[in-house]
């Protein structure tokens, strides 16, 4: 139990880094808009960063990326994501070795262009949360979901992996732009056994 809830304290931490911005005890993001989805494992292509925790070496990545997305084999929508997950050398006692990846959904199989790489996301039942505002503040948006929006009871986090998702509606620094953030959650009131096979991932 120890290591879940260590986990689940880096993987908000990490998320909340994606823009350099640290958690504040200032007021919190206002209420986003949020709705529940099911996902089956899908495959995302694009170009990883290893044990990055720093917003500079994202930015590199972001920038790489968009320069080789022309590579891209006919990818599934026009929606770019960003994900952290534990690389192979991940050190919970460290909270070291996360990866961070920047790609585009695609088909299984599919060939694999030189300098970009494969993840398998597991899928899973998400929160999807619509934070509309400047990237650079979105740090708030995870202090609510982690804080005021889990507190609620209702749900609670997953180890699964979360991620952003990046459309037509996103604009870099407008106050208009728009985010969504996927948490995989699970009900609060699932019994062991029920959480054990939630949180089982899919077999590679």
């Amino acid at each position: 139990m120890k290591m879940r809830i260590l986990i689940i304290l880096a993987m908000v931490l990490a998320a909340v880094s994606l823009t350099g911005q640290p958690l504040t005890t200032e007021e919190s993001a206002q209420p986003m808009k949020i709705r529940f989805e099911d996902r089956e494992p899908f495959i995302l292509m694009g170009l990883e960063a290893q044990n990055a925790m720093e917003g500079e070496a994202m930015m590199e990545v972001w920038t790489k990326f968009f320069a080789l997305k022309e590579k891209l084999p006919e990818p599934v929508g026009d929606y770019t994501y960003a994900i952290y997950y534990p690389g192979e050398k991940f050190d919970p006692a460290t909270m070291q070795g996360y990866n961070y990846l920047v790609g585009m959904e695609v088909l299984d199989p599919v060939e694999l262009p030189e300098a970009l790489q494969l993840h398998k996301v597991p899928g899973g039942h998400y929160a999807v949360f619509e934070y509309v505002g400047d990237i650079n503040e979105i740090g708030k948006a995870y202090e609510y979901i982690y804080g005021e929006w889990m507190a609620g009871g209702d749900y609670k986090p997953s180890l699964n992996e979360m991620f952003e998702r990046y459309d037509e509606r996103f604009q870099y620094d407008s106050p208009k732009s728009v985010t969504e953030i996927w948490i995989p959650v699970q009900k609060a009131s699932l019994t062991t056994e029920e959480e054990a096979a939630a949180e089982k991932l899919p077999e590679e």
